[in-house]
């Protein structure tokens, strides 16, 4: 399905064959990545594809990201939840005392 939207002077812009047209594009900012999100090294040569990037990212962090609910919410759960001390405000005193179960 394509993802056309339409400009404020009513041309149609198709959003997916502008991305893929821009692909290997240099990407404006400091990280030397390409629009895919490809490593560049120098001369806008191809050093680590997308893909490799990923694998080494969850690699060093543990696997796979897990997206079933039920499991996120069960980790979650069981992680110890830290008060935030940098509420501010009328309500920051009740809120801090609710945290810390002091009446």
């Amino acid at each position: 399905m394509k993802k056309s939207y339409r400009t404020a002077l009513g041309k149609s812009v198709d959003m997916d064959h502008l991305r893929l047209t821009n692909e290997e594009t240099i990407a404006v900012g400091n990280m030397k990545v390409n629009a895919r999100g490809d490593e560049l090294g120098p001369g806008g040569q191809v050093i680590k594809t997308r893909n490799e990037v990923m694998d080494e990212y969850y690699r060093m962090h543990g696997g796979v990201v897990n997206s079933d609910p039920v499991s996120v919410q069960s980790q979650a759960a069981s992680q110890e939840v830290k008060p935030n001390r940098s509420v501010r405000g009328s309500n920051a005193k009740r809120i801090l005392e609710d945290q810390d179960g002091v009446e």
